[in-house]
């Protein structure tokens, strides 16, 4: 999925260009707002949000908004009503580890989350890509709704993913719901 998501984002820039971002942020669909960090570059589509402070291919962030009825890509599991988080989890693990372009998929870590006072998951995970470099990512998800939402970081292993972690954590815990919008303003990161 990494590697797709990045093609996508590359051949995407010709179309859509990146525009420098930084404070609150509605979602053109009104599902979610969030707080995105100074200075950092973003591409927006239909299927998702993706902002990058040093480029796509050293490290991301991507938001994502999904249908529960949305069938995956690489797994025939799908997502309930009244599915507890952990359930959730087992669906998007599986959906990671059948996906070919995540060569070498490590999960590390598999447990529950608070995402800005929603239940959800946290994943840890390694892989690396077809040049062998290996990638960390930070894996956010909850159901709210009709809707899947999902947060993650992926940076190359090496200095990257270190770089930015803490931006990343902030920046998460921002996130909110249409439901939480109407009950609490983003503020900016660092405030």
């Amino acid at each position: 999925m990494n590697k797709g998501i990045l093609l996508i984002a590359l051949l995407l820039t010709a179309c859509a260009p990146w525009a420098q971002v930084g404070g609150p942020y509605l979602s053109s669909s009104s599902h979610f707002s969030i707080v995105l960090p100074q200075k950092w570059m973003m591409l927006k589509t239909s299927e998702y949000l993706l902002i990058s402070k040093d480029g796509p291919f050293l490290q991301y962030i991507l938001v994502q908004e999904r249908h529960k009825s949305k069938p995956f890509e690489h797994t025939r599991k799908v997502l309930a009503d009244a599915m507890l988080p952990q359930e959730a989890a087992q669906v998007i693990v599986d959906e990671l580890s059948s996906d070919r372009s995540l060569q070498g998929f490590k999960l590390i870590q598999n447990g529950p989350a608070d995402i800005n006072g929603h239940h959800g998951f946290r994943l840890f995970f390694t892989n690396r890509n077809a040049d062998g470099v290996v990638f960390k990512t930070m894996y956010y998800g909850f159901l709210e709704g009709e809707w899947f939402f999902a947060i993650r970081y992926t940076a190359v292993e090496r200095y990257y993913f270190q770089k930015e972690v803490k931006t990343f954590e902030k920046m998460l815990h921002t996130f909110n719901p249409p439901e939480a919008d109407e009950r609490s303003i983003p503020r900016p990161l660092g405030r």
